[in-house]
């Protein structure tokens, strides 16, 4: 009988909704589990879940030092963590049904918000299974972290180490690197991922990208890479944000500077082989992809709060550079068309897609998986 395992993730980041994908194609292989994926905010839709959803949105996006403050200060954190379970508990009554009809062993959250909820049900002895957390960032963060949580998967061992100053014992804690897509894995050559995506093989590619839910501050990046004097084809990938995309499809590009306008993709992975280099935000699973594809990342627009952590991390082991604004960060990816600018890939790759000592996603959770997985999850209350 195999076991089941139930994912949960959210939609506000693109590194959330992806890292819970990819775990559950690394278990789909497996024929020990029975993997099932949901996004929480359609389980328990309603007024308050959308409206945190654009309240949290419209912070980071027009409020980003606002986000910074409340990311970081230790009085917020005394005041609100107490109350995640609480608050968790209102939102969980459909999460509970879901429990109930699944049946799962294990849960693995890859949000804090669906963490919260497990945790919750997991203290009031209504789900009795174990519990996953996966992190898509490159620091540990208060929020995320519950005494009702069995497993913590994270992607560096800064994060372990981080956890075990906590006091959480080590037989909760496994390091198995970025969980990423397979296909990022497949070798492709460059001039063969050019045709395919119809961009010319005669010239570098600098590839624009902001995520699922593109910024438009791209459309400043992008009209001062068309104002470089260098010779090089864009391709700028818009996520969602199909008004961005018209924006910048009406704008005139100079002949030295052929242009290519994505909209949300699929072969992303495909887009990576054919660049030369990539400018964009910071994203856990986003940065490694470009890391497997040994593709140079230059991050500019980085807000405060997460982002900005993340960066930190980038920065110090050289895994991208910065651009502060858009003229730096045309600098910095001219510099590394000229070539000015190396990466020591196989140093980059040992920190956070196979670091020493990782074991792989389905070896972490096999370490909690329950012998008698049916008598497990009998154990719900009424």
């Amino acid at each position: 009988m195999k076991t089941r395992v139930l994912i949960l993730h959210t939609s506000v980041g693109y590194g959330i909704k992806v890292t819970a994908q990819n775990v559950f194609q690394a278990i789909s292989r497996s024929d020990d589990f029975e993997p099932r994926i949901e996004d929480i905010q359609e389980v328990e839709a309603g007024a308050f879940v959308s409206g945190s959803e654009k309240v949290y949105v419209s912070i980071l996006d027009h409020l980003s030092p606002l986000w910074g403050f409340l990311y970081s200060n230790s009085v917020i954190m005394a005041l609100t963590l107490p109350l995640r379970k609480v608050v968790a508990g209102f939102n969980s009554k459909r999460t509970l049904q879901l429990l109930r009809e699944y049946q799962p062993a294990i849960v693995m959250s890859t949000q804090a918000a669906p963490s919260a909820v497990l945790a919750y049900l997991k203290s009031k002895g209504l789900y009795r299974g174990k519990v996953v957390a996966v992190f898509s960032d490159y620091h540990i963060h208060p929020f995320w972290l519950f005494d009702e949580i069995d497993l913590y998967i994270c992607n560096i061992p800064e994060q372990a180490e981080a956890l075990r100053k906590l006091g959480v014992a080590e037989e909760r804690i496994a390091v198995t690197g970025m969980p990423l897509d397979e296909k990022f894995f497949r070798p492709i050559e460059r001039e063969a991922a050019c045709r395919e995506v119809g961009l010319l093989t005669t010239m570098p590619t600098l590839m624009i990208s902001s995520g699922g839910r593109a910024r438009d501050a791209m459309k400043d990046l992008f009209v001062n890479f068309l104002r470089s004097p260098k010779t090089y084809q864009i391709a700028v990938v818009c996520g969602k944000n199909e008004v961005l995309k018209k924006e910048l499809e009406a704008i005139s590009a100079p002949a030295r500077h052929p242009v290519k306008i994505f909209g949300y993709v699929n072969n992303m992975e495909t887009i990576m082989a054919a660049a030369s280099v990539m400018v964009g935000k910071t994203g856990g699973p986003t940065m490694c992809e470009a890391v497997v594809k040994r593709l140079p990342i230059i991050l500019t627009d980085v807000r405060q709060g997460h982002e900005w952590v993340n960066l930190e991390y980038l920065l110090k082991w050289r895994i991208a550079d910065y651009g502060r604004i858009p003229r730096e960060a045309v600098f910095l990816a001219e510099q590394v068309l000229d070539g000015k600018i190396q990466r020591n890939w196989a140093e980059i790759e040992a920190k956070v897609i196979k670091p020493p000592g990782s074991v792989t996603v389905l070896e972490a959770i096999r370490r909690i998986k329950p012998e008698a997985p049916a008598v497990e999850v009998k154990n719900y209350q009424a």
